[in-house]
């Protein structure tokens, strides 16, 4: 797998649907800072089922990226193919809290 980092926009109709792929480190900022304001829809699906490693730098941009979507966009966050690494990672560190695990 190619760890450098990057997002692929799907279209829906229903929600704004984000492929993470490579690791999700501090070469991530860039991408998921301007992720936001991408957000149009009231749902926001991330599958992660690309996704590598997840560094504590990783995280933090995540939180803060989700963070931004709940206030600024009032948009309901979703989370698909989380492995159970990152899965055991999303609820110590609190993602969790601004995501759920998509049903689908």
């Amino acid at each position: 797998m190619d760890a450098s980092f990057k997002i692929v926009p799907h279209p829906k109709v229903l929600c704004n649907y984000f492929s993470l792929a490579g690791n999700i480190d501090a070469q991530a900022e860039t991408q998921l800072m301007a992720l936001p304001a991408k957000v149009n829809q009231q749902l926001v699906k991330f599958d992660f089922g690309n996704a590598g490693r997840i560094n504590s730098m990783g995280i933090a941009l995540l939180l803060r990226c989700f963070k931004r979507i709940k206030e600024e966009k009032r948009a309901e966050i979703q989370v698909l193919q989380v492995n159970a690494t990152n899965t055991m990672l999303f609820k110590m560190t609190g993602i969790f809290l601004l995501a759920a695990a998509a049903k689908d």
